[in-house]
């Protein structure tokens, strides 16, 4: 297989298997095409279930060391959620620097209680070091729909 090389020359790819095509286009195209959504990678103290971003196409992928990663299926969805991840990580630098009494890098969120329209106190803390947003790899793409 020379996938791995001619991905980076190439500028359309066409993927077979038993002698038939199953995939054909730019790179960028097969991904839009097959790919599931992107992924918001969250370095992340916090549990992983109160990292949830607060948009209905977010679902979680993986948490392992501090890492949470988490499949945005919706590309509406994406300036929500970097609105989101970079004021959680702007406020966890805010609280460590700020010393205000409250323990330090931690952020306690004001949610609405959607069965009573009230304002509620959280007492999650959400501590995001860092964030980052990609979509997934050609490779990723092209093993989960099995096209190889």
């Amino acid at each position: 297989m020379f996938y791995a090389n001619d991905r980076l020359l190439a500028d359309s790819i066409i993927v077979m298997q038993k002698g038939e095509i199953v995939a054909a286009g730019t790179p960028l195209r097969l991904k839009a095409k097959y790919g599931a959504g992107y992924r918001l990678s969250l370095s992340s103290t916090s549990a992983p279930e109160i990292t949830r971003p607060p948009v209905e196409s977010a679902t979680l992928e993986s948490s392992a060391a501090g890492e949470v990663i988490w499949r945005i299926e919706n590309a509406g969805d994406l300036g929500k959620v970097v609105r989101w991840a970079d004021e959680m990580e702007q406020e966890t630098r805010k609280r460590k620097t700020r010393g205000d009494g409250k323990e330090q890098g931690v952020f306690h969120a004001q949610t609405v209680n959607e069965n009573e329209g009230k304002d509620t106190q959280v007492t999650e803390d959400i501590r995001i070091q860092g964030w980052e947003i990609s979509m997934p790899t050609l490779e990723e793409v092209l093993l989960e729909k099995k096209l190889f």
